[in-house]
């Protein structure tokens, strides 16, 4: 009995990841090619071209008092030894996005003849902040937030298949909020092909993939507007199947995604959010496709493309007063370049965001409406010992060929409230990234808001009163382990 009760004790400090881990600096801080569409299982970390790898230094315990560095690359994927005392060490830099982190922190443990590998992460962050004037509803006064707690769980249940789950729990005064972001598993016979299928993160561009609730790992406090997980203008999530493929060019590695699914769920009966998931049943009406290729002269530069088709169903007048009982269709094209490196970082992205109204829909007043929105971001940063100063600018423009807003990011075009989007803005911000420690981080930002974005002021009616300048300062702590 003893024994059993000390062996279900080591397992619950391996799965919750408070084992003596041991962080090890590597003059490498650069992070494994993904070997197709953003996944990067069994990748090898990528180094300079014309440099010799660094050689993995043996694992050692930090003395007492002693600061781990900045840029501590967390290193080993290897298996331990058989006696080892549960400790482990990481291979994921701190440019990794989510799943190398995950995959960099993949621990195996012995039940019987059974060898299961794992890995929990967990991420975290709080902020305060205070703005001169209100957006929608965020109001100007000072405040404290408290951030979303991200766990992620991947497991392999072979050396082929790989399980992933991910659960948010969010601070809400009135209901604490649970929700299942990721559940899916992957089977990945080869290193060149993979098909999973469940919920997972939609494959446009580098941003949505790559970072997602890991706010620690991204270097701005916010993700960009147009990928926001709430309010955004692209869907972040994906329910269904999804095959890849990955052909090395060179040194190069060119990889093709493709899925089918559901990208946009139909809005819930309790109100008009259009950032509706979970559905116990999501009906087949997208499908998605990326093209990538990485490490085109530089092992960590990133450069593709990407894009959604999705037919949008109607909805009664009481969900969607601006446009009742009319499908639609949706295009999403996206290209981007992405060098998530050190000492130098850049990630830009660009979209185009179509909806169309069929001139058949005779129901409708609006049939042959088309609403396109373009949108763009990119962010720069260079680090420096533990500090990483950054620029980030935005800009979002959306046109018309009738008079109303667009009807599905407006389904209200005349509620009282302001709408959950913003289809006309133009932001930059200025911050700076302090790694206070290897797992946790100090981000400063001052940030400046402006054009005709429809998150701004509105009246009673729902009609915009002015164009005002918001100017916000938010400092950021979080962290990941």
């Amino acid at each position: 009995m003893p024994q059993t009760r000390s062996f279900v004790f080591l397992a619950v400090l391996g799965a919750l990841g408070i084992q003596s881990a041991t962080a090890l600096a590597q003059s490498n801080p650069h992070p494994p090619e993904h070997p197709t569409g953003g996944k990067p299982e069994d990748s090898v970390p990528a180094n300079p071209p014309g440099t010799t790898p660094p050689a993995t230094p043996a694992p050692t315990t930090p003395q007492a008092g002693s600061a781990p560095s900045a840029n501590a690359a967390p290193s080993a994927n290897a298996a331990p030894d058989e006696g080892d005392d549960l400790s482990m060490t990481f291979h994921s830099s701190r440019t990794a996005d989510m799943q190398q982190f995950a995959e960099g922190s993949l621990q195996e443990i012995h039940i019987g003849t059974a060898k299961p590998r794992f890995a929990l992460n967990l991420f975290g962050d709080m902020s305060f902040g205070v703005a001169n004037r209100s957006e929608g509803n965020v109001k100007p006064d000072a405040a404290f937030a408290v951030g979303v707690f991200d766990m992620l769980f991947n497991g392999e249940l072979d050396g082929k298949i790989l399980a992933t789950t991910e659960v948010t729990f969010q601070y809400d005064q009135n209901t604490p909020l649970a929700e299942l972001e990721r559940l899916h598993l992957r089977w990945k016979p080869t290193k060149e092909f993979f098909v999973e299928a469940g919920r997972f993160h939609t494959d446009l561009g580098y941003w949505n993939v790559a970072y997602h609730h890991g706010k620690w790992l991204q270097l701005s406090i916010e993700r960009p507007r147009v990928i926001l997980l709430h309010g955004g203008l692209v869907p972040t999530h994906w329910i269904g199947a999804q095959a890849g493929v990955s052909v090395p060019v060179g040194r190069a590695n060119l990889s093709l995604v493709g899925s089918v699914g559901s990208s946009r769920d139909p809005l819930p009966e309790t109100g008009a959010s259009h950032n509706a998931h979970g559905t116990a049943f999501s009906p087949v009406n997208a499908g998605h496709f990326k093209l990538e290729a990485a490490g085109l002269g530089l092992s960590d530069l990133r450069v593709g493309v990407s894009g959604v088709y999705s037919r949008i169903q109607g909805e009664p007048s009481t969900l969607r007063p601006g446009l009742p009982d009319t499908p639609m269709d949706e295009f999403i094209g996206n290209a981007y370049i992405a060098y998530p490196s050190l000492p130098f970082t850049l990630i830009t992205e660009g979209y185009v965001i179509e909806h169309r109204v069929s001139t058949g829909a005779l129901s409708s007043k609006l049939a042959g409406a088309k609403w396109r929105t373009y949108a763009a971001f990119a962010m720069i940063g260079y680090t420096i010992g533990r500090v990483t100063p950054y620029i980030k600018g935005e800009y979002t423009y959306s046109k018309k060929n009738v008079d109303q807003d667009d009807a599905y990011f407006i389904p209200a075009p005349t509620a009282p409230t302001p709408p959950a989007v913003t289809l006309d803005v133009v932001e930059g911000t200025v911050g700076t990234r302090i790694d206070t420690s290897t797992w946790s981080a100090l981000k400063l930002e001052y940030r400046v808001t402006g054009g005709r974005g429809a998150r701004l002021e509105f009246d009673q009616a729902g009609n915009k009163l002015s164009t005002p300048v918001i100017h916000t300062v938010t400092a950021n702590w979080s962290f990941g382990i």
